[in-house]
């Protein structure tokens, strides 16, 4: 899939600066549940133009349970560049596990070297998805991220909240994009420059 948005956000942060990305996001599942993706991103920077931004990896397994419920694990690698709004560490591996049904979904996730944020930090999250026509789908989640021990760190290392709700539009080949991004009050626990807390970022899509 390829994508565009005015702002890459991150669990209600600013990856790229407030600033316009595209993303490249390729996917493989395999009948047996494993799964595997890739992708990367562009930012378009104040000065120097499109530069390299992010590239993420992950892969795990899923099964179904239940009717209408599946179990999924895994595990995630993430690094950014320079041109990233994140000015701690700007790598992290992330482990999940998550049960989605229809319309909710959870999970957790435990990284040991979150962003440089601590050593270790736990996130959980809600999901849901609601397909309010065949070409309207409406979604969210709210998550909270706790940080567990310092890891050369000296900013807030109380749990930091973050919330976002989106509805997407398909025209044709292309599908739209609408959300509204927020996070927790207090201090930026991702040492990350000064944006808003709250976000509206709009963005269209295409497979490829």
């Amino acid at each position: 899939m390829l994508s565009v948005f005015s702002d890459d956000r991150f669990r209600g942060i600013s990856l790229s600066d407030g600033r316009p990305v595209g993303i490249l996001d390729l996917s493989y599942d395999s009948p047996s549940g494993l799964y595997a993706a890739i992708s990367g991103s562009v930012v378009a920077t104040r000065h120097e133009g499109a530069r390299a931004l992010g590239l993420s990896v992950n892969a795990g397994y899923a099964a179904r349970v239940r009717t209408g419920l599946t179990a999924d694990f895994g595990v995630s690698y993430s690094r950014y560049s320079h041109y990233s709004d994140v000015a701690g560490s700007r790598a992290y591996t992330e482990f999940y596990a998550g049960l989605t049904g229809r319309y909710l979904g959870g999970r957790l996730a435990v990284s040991p070297n979150y962003l440089g944020v601590a050593r270790w930090t736990l996130r959980g999250e809600i999901d849901g998805h609601v397909d309010v026509t065949p070409r309207l789908f409406l979604d969210g989640d709210v998550g909270v991220l706790i940080p567990a021990g310092r890891n050369g760190y000296s900013g807030n290392s109380r749990p930091q909240f973050d919330a976002r709700i989106g509805l997407a539009r398909r025209i044709g080949a292309l599908t739209f994009h609408a959300a509204v991004t927020t996070r927790g009050n207090g201090r930026d626990i991702y040492a990350s420059r000064a944006h808003g807390r709250t976000a509206f970022v709009v963005g269209v899509s295409t497979a490829l």
